[in-house]
């Protein structure tokens, strides 16, 4: 995984996130273990209250994708279904390659 550069925060006594030795890189499996548990007792939101919450020395920003994109259940990985391929053709024939706007 990509390490996450959160914004530095300056907190009311001046001192900002970097100087607080927030921690950045590749998360341990501990800390996922912190962070699924603290989901699982309060839910998802109010990302701001999790790392103090979960015990992490982590942003809520990088708390945030991490639950978002490798640690919550019902992400679903692998091959599309012959289902989902056939809509993604039939939507693609209707619409074409219109963005969005």
């Amino acid at each position: 995984m990509h390490s996450i550069n959160c914004v530095a925060v300056t907190r009311m006594d001046g001192r900002s996130s970097a100087t607080l030795g927030v921690r950045k890189g590749a998360w341990t499996n501990e800390e996922d273990i912190l962070l699924k548990k603290c989901i699982d007792k309060y839910g998802e939101g109010k990302w701001r209250l999790v790392p103090s919450r979960a015990g992490l020395n982590r942003c809520r920003k990088s708390c945030r994708l991490r639950w978002m994109n490798y640690l919550k259940p019902d992400i679903k990985r692998g091959e599309f279904t012959a289902d989902e391929v056939d809509l993604i053709l039939r939507l693609h024939k209707l619409l074409g390659n219109r963005q969005v706007r």
